[in-house]
């Protein structure tokens, strides 16, 4: 009796045993697993703001050099480098970390830094990552003009303009939002697909799009944020007639 008792505390204390180390095995796992999250998150937010700050010293560097055009050409290359190395990097990052862990505007900055060094089909991998983790109309459009500009300079001119036309139906998706606020927000998808059809040379249905987003400021009551956008508006009308495109326009 007694060593049958015996036996089965042995038993028993071998699976505790082995069943604190499993628990503590699982436990460790999940705590190094945290820690290699955080160490990602870490990296990636440096290199993205790195990648934010290119664009600035770019443009100081043209100034600075503005009659040094050869100095101009090089420090630009250099700076073009820089950013396809740490878009590459950021990319490879985000895609080793959990999809809820990298948020629509991360991704909407890698986006546009991989499509700054012409890595177009990644940077849509990273526009379609950005808006299955939107949650808000702001993120969400940002990410929809971005999408459609590329698709026009891809040569996706049809799927562009759906693209603009989602953008534009946004509200039906985020209820709530007062008719100033819709009414700017669709002023700058106008302004911002007027862009993308000058730049794919669609003259005639760029200036269709600035009259609409004329359409919609008219309607506006007065103010400074509607002199903005007026201002904003005459401008790409003056680009129309010269028949010279920018990039979109940003905002909301």
């Amino acid at each position: 009796m007694f060593k049958n008792l015996s036996d089965t505390v042995t038993v028993l204390v071998s699976v505790f045993a082995l069943l604190f180390s499993f628990g503590t095995t699982y436990f460790s796992s999940k705590r190094d697993k945290a820690q290699d999250i955080k160490t990602l998150r870490s990296d990636l937010r440096s290199l993205l703001q790195r990648l934010a700050s290119l664009p600035k010293e770019n443009f100081e560097l043209s100034q600075t050099y503005a009659s040094n055009p050869q100095a101009i050409a090089t420090l630009s290359s250099s700076i073009a480098q820089e950013n396809a190395l740490l878009a590459r990097q950021a990319a490879e990052i985000a895609r080793m970390l959990p999809a809820n862990k990298v948020s629509s505007t991360e991704h909407y900055c890698i986006a546009l830094a991989l499509q700054n060094c012409f890595n177009n089909d990644q940077a849509i991998e990273f526009l379609e990552r950005g808006l299955q983790v939107a949650d808000d109309f702001n993120d969400e459009i940002a990410l929809i003009r971005v999408y459609a500009n590329l698709l026009f300079i891809m040569g996706q001119i049809e799927a562009g303009r759906a693209k603009y036309t989602q953008s534009l139906n946004i509200f039906a998706k985020y209820k709530g939002y007062n008719d100033y606020t819709q009414r700017s927000t669709h002023i700058w998808t106008e302004l911002a697909w007027a862009a993308s059809e000058a730049g794919g040379g669609f003259k005639n249905l760029a200036s269709q799009h600035v009259a609409s987003a004329r359409n919609y400021v008219d309607t506006m009551m007065p103010g400074p944020y509607t002199d903005q956008l007026i201002k904003q508006i005459n401008q790409a009308q003056a680009q129309m007639d010269l028949g010279s495109a920018g990039a979109p326009p940003a905002g909301v």
